[in-house]
């Protein structure tokens, strides 16, 4: 009877052994899992920190590029109109250059 008491007692001893290891481990597993959690908030709070003002800069950018591209949409059409205003005036010169 002492035999079997004793037995049972060293195998709930080893049993709780093992779940004190098998806690052990899942605590720094945990541990080690809060840490890269932290460092990954930190370093989303930085870069999410100077967001707006990225974004405000980059309207600001694509603003300024679509005034400059109107821009360029004018002289452009500018341009089309003094070469059909050219090329009209040089067809008039030829056809009375060849009556003359």
């Amino acid at each position: 009877m002492i035999f079997f008491v004793v037995t049972v007692n060293l195998l709930v001893a080893m049993f709780n052994i093992y779940l004190a290891f098998r806690v052990w481990q899942l605590r720094k597993i945990i541990a080690l899992i809060t840490a890269i959690i932290t460092n990954c908030e930190i370093y989303l709070n930085y870069v999410l920190s100077n967001a707006p003002s990225i974004i405000k800069q980059k309207q600001e950018n694509i603003y300024q590029f679509r005034q400059r591209y109107q821009l360029l949409q004018l002289q452009i059409q500018q341009i089309r109109q003094i070469i059909i205003v050219i090329s009209w005036m040089y067809r008039i010169w030829r056809r009375y250059s060849l009556f003359i």
